[in-house]
């Protein structure tokens, strides 16, 4: 378009077209017709003719434009064609490829296409029956043309009566259709006819060009509202359908399940089934099946003969199951088909199913789970592991469950689609697969240094972690042997890691570090060495932050989120790196069972002791509240250029005046203010935080929420302890009203802080009411801002993956389009995967 309207400003220099040197003519659309302006006299004779009531307006006198013809425009182009073949070639590429004198003919209808009587089936509305409405617009046609070729034939007749004396009848139907059209003379009723047609030809292609941007049911859909949007064919029945096999349910978490495995009611396993062909080996298994019937799992619903034909299974009639399953393997008697039998056996443990949660907005969107058939259950379970990958909470999601019905499919399940499979993100390489919350507090309780255990919770938490293992478990010896034999949390950490490393493999050896800061476990100044010595450089070698594992046993270091959350170069991601998806598969599912275990035994409790503050602390923070109250002249007087015992009155009259007068104003104000602000707020968090607290980490539990990233972040201790600070509206103070007040509740122009936003309050003790309508001003922006950037991004990202779903890399390192065009001479420039290749980097190469 750019390059036609460079064109078109080059040629139109001129007054006078460089052809026929005529004053150029305008051209305009409307209604989806071509209308071009007339020559001076004729729009002036047309402008001074008075409007008559009876015929209308006819398309000549549309404010001195006539209307072109198709037929004239189809000329037009010829014309161009003929003239300027090369530059048509270039500005339409299809021109190209199109045959014949005049391929330029493309842009118009000789012909109108009919779609089947089957795609125009009749409706039922109220019982009777109601005509498709497509019908309406060929009839409309067809009548149009009618009526034209009658018009043309009158017109032809009454020449001919002029030169002969005689012409041609046409029927009184005919006649009387004509007579009921606009127009006076037979000229402007050729007009308005070749109008209509041209309107319901529109309609049939698009119902909005033809009625004037709106339809009604009775005009039914043209082609493009049926192709176009969601609700057209091709989304809504040819890219997505209903389908048969699937199931959908509310899914709940359950700890106890292994990662890649999903718990299916028994409900969903007697309905979904998939076809199994009998065999020698399998007919003893599916003759008790069929001996099940279809409301006994395990079961069999149907059995499908040699020559394809389907009966059900009676779930009643014990005889009829008995006849079927005394002949599966013998051949009907009257068919001619070579094949064997097929039973349709109910959904069983460890078949393979698709899990599926909407928006699917990723690859891990889709993943392959076993089946775990759970009794009495009516819900999806499903691993709190998966969440991120889902992106799925438990307050009510459903979810969809698709079975593969052919052993190809369930193969790609098993071995591409499979959790295990899908560990690592397709956009960057980093996990997705990791435990969340109470399991992070658990494993930070479990491997700290004052965990131990007695033979009997050593054993039990070790069991409930291996419980899946088929043969020896191999345990450690001891930590303390008097005056009671103990282990410690990290050996039972040590016990997993060394009887899941694969056989063969080398075990692991990692130097890593924890979540949690190494300061945050000093209770007071280092000691020095008893022994002599220089200290380590580093000061968290050999403290609970430093995570060091020697063959496969956890030597030093507390576990947290960046060991078996979703966190790259973690404990796991180094499983997955050295042995595979079903190794940290398996991890991840013996932690999550061993943190569950352990977490039933210690209990974990946030009480109000762990938010409390000592009194020292607390008159620390009041003695800077006290002081922050009154910063709001000095904050005021700084944006204002004046000094700072300028009088409160001549402050908040010169910062109304500036209010109305300068826009700008109010950017810098809110600057100062925030200036003066940080500093009380960060005084008030040091006082409070950590060192305040009445109960210091590790033993208080929201500190170690925190800090092992199990929830919550340090914004929420500190407003529930110190002060919730000032309060922002898409990055300014709260604005004031018209009447110079932020709220009701102050005077106008007010200087305070806490008049602009600034809540000095906690949630411990309560906030005022101004301060809490502050808070849920900010609240509800950003649940506003939520719904807003859901569909804006939904859509954004749709166009990306529409644009971009072509793109293959090809075995030469290209990236292709559909076309073949390259995009890309190396993938990536690197031509690195980006999930093989995470670990090649200076940081990982010597792990």
């Amino acid at each position: 378009s750019q390059f036609i309207n460079s064109i078109k400003q080059y040629l139109y220099k001129g007054k006078n077209c460089p052809k026929c040197k005529e004053p150029w003519r305008k051209l305009k659309t409307l209604k989806n017709r071509i209308m071009m302006e007339a020559k001076l006299e004729v729009a002036n004779k047309f402008k001074d003719k008075p409007k008559t009531p009876d015929t209308g307006i006819t398309p000549l006198q549309e404010g001195g434009f006539i209307y072109i013809l198709p037929s004239e425009s189809m000329t037009h182009m010829r014309d161009i064609w003929v003239n300027e073949e090369r530059f048509m070639r270039e500005i339409v590429p299809v021109l190209k490829s199109v045959p014949g004198p005049h391929p330029t003919d493309i842009f118009f209808m000789t012909v109108v296409p009919v779609t089947p009587i089957n795609a125009r089936p009749v409706n039922f509305l109220d019982g009777t029956v109601v005509e498709h409405p497509q019908n309406y617009v060929y009839k409309s046609i067809l009548q149009d043309c009618l009526v034209i070729r009658s018009i043309v034939h009158l017109m032809n007749r009454d020449k001919e009566t002029d030169n002969n004396g005689d012409g041609d009848v046409l029927s009184s139907e005919r006649i009387r259709l004509i007579e009921q059209l606009k127009g006076s003379n037979f000229s402007e009723k050729l007009q308005f006819s070749w109008h209509d047609l041209q309107k319901h030809c529109d309609t049939l292609l698009d119902t909005s060009l033809g009625y004037g941007g709106s339809s009604t049911p009775s005009e039914g859909q043209g082609l493009k509202q049926l192709i176009e949007k969601k609700e057209g064919i091709i989304r809504m029945h040819m890219m997505g359908k209903r389908v048969n096999f699937a199931a959908r349910s509310v899914i709940t978490p359950d700890p106890n399940l292994n990662i890649d495995e999903i718990g299916i009611p028994d409900k969903f396993a007697k309905k979904l089934t998939y076809p199994v062909p009998v065999t020698a080996w399998n007919v003893t298994e599916l003759r008790k099946m069929v001996m099940n019937g279809p409301d006994v799992h395990p079961g069999a619903v149907f059995v499908e003969s040699e020559e394809g034909a389907v009966s059900r299974i009676s779930a009643t009639d014990v005889t009829q199951r008995e006849s079927i399953a005394k002949t599966l393997l013998t051949p009907d008697e009257d068919t001619s088909f070579k094949g064997v039998k097929i039973i349709h056996r109910h959904l069983l443990n460890g078949d393979i199913l698709l899990l599926n949660r909407q928006p699917t907005l990723h690859r891990p969107s889709i993943m392959g789970h076993k089946a775990r058939i759970l009794k009495g259950d009516k819900t999806l379970r499903l691993h709190y592991a998966n969440c991120k990958a889902y992106n799925a909470d438990f307050d009510g999601d459903e979810m969809n469950a698709h079975f593969p019905q052919n052993e190809l499919a369930r193969s790609e399940a098993y071995n591409l689609v499979s959790v295990c499979n899908q560990y690592l993100v397709p956009k960057d390489g980093t996990p997705l697969s990791g435990l969340i919350q109470d399991h992070v507090i658990s494993g930070v309780r479990l491997t700290m240094r004052d965990s131990f255990f007695t033979r009997e919770d050593y054993m039990n938490l070790v069991f409930q972690a291996l419980s899946f293992i088929h043969g020896d478990i191999k345990t450690l010896p001891p930590t303390i042997l008097k005056p009671v034999v103990l282990w410690s949390g990290k050996q039972i950490l040590s016990t997993v890691i060394m009887n899941l490393t694969p056989r063969g493999k080398t075990p692991l050896n990692l130097i890593s570090s924890a979540k949690i800061s190494y300061k945050a476990w000093e209770k007071g100044p280092v000691r020095p060495w008893l022994a002599g010595g220089t200290p380590f450089s580093d000061p968290k070698v050999m403290t609970e932050a430093e995570v060091v594992i020697r063959g496969g046993e956890l030597l030093c270091g507390v576990l947290d989120k960046t060991h078996y959350g979703a966190t790259p170069y973690s404990l796991v991601h180094c499983v997955y790196e050295l042995y595979g998806g079903n190794a940290s598969s398996q991890l991840l599912s013996s932690l999550a069972k061993l943190f569950t275990a352990f977490l039933q035994l210690e209990g974990f409790t946030l009480g109000v002791e762990d938010i409390l503050v000592v009194k020292k602390a607390d008159k620390e923070r009041l003695k800077h509240i006290k002081a922050v109250r009154k910063i709001g002249t000095t904050a005021a007087a700084k944006a204002l250029d004046l000094p700072e015992d300028t009088p409160t009155s001549e402050l908040k009259e010169k910062i109304g005046f500036f209010y109305k007068k300068d826009p700008k104003f109010r950017a810098q104000l809110d600057h100062q203010y925030k200036k003066c602000l940080d500093t009380y707020t960060n005084n008030i968090n040091k006082a409070c935080l950590p060192s305040g607290l009445l109960s210091l980490f590790p033993s208080n539990n929201l500190q170690l929420m925190v800090q092992s990233g199990a929830k919550g972040s340090t914004v929420n201790t500190m407003q529930i302890s110190c002060l919730l600070g000032q309060i922002e509206l898409e990055g300014k103070r709260p604005p004031i009203m018209l009447s110079g007040r932020s709220l009701p509740s102050f005077p106008p122009y007010e200087l305070s802080p806490r008049a602009g936003g600034f809540i000095d309050g906690r949630f411990m003790t309560g906030i005022q009411p101004q301060e809490f309508f502050f808070h849920c001003m900010a609240g509800r922006e950003g649940l506003i801002d939520t719904a807003v950037k859901t569909s804006r991004s939904g859509y954004l990202q749709r166009c990306l993956v529409k644009h971009l779903e072509g793109l293959t890399v090809h075995y030469d390192l290209t990236v292709r389009d559909s076309d073949n065009s390259i995009a890309q001479f190396r993938y990536g420039e690197d031509a690195m995967e980006v999930m093989k290749s995470q670990f090649l980097n200076k940081e990982q190469i010597p792990f």
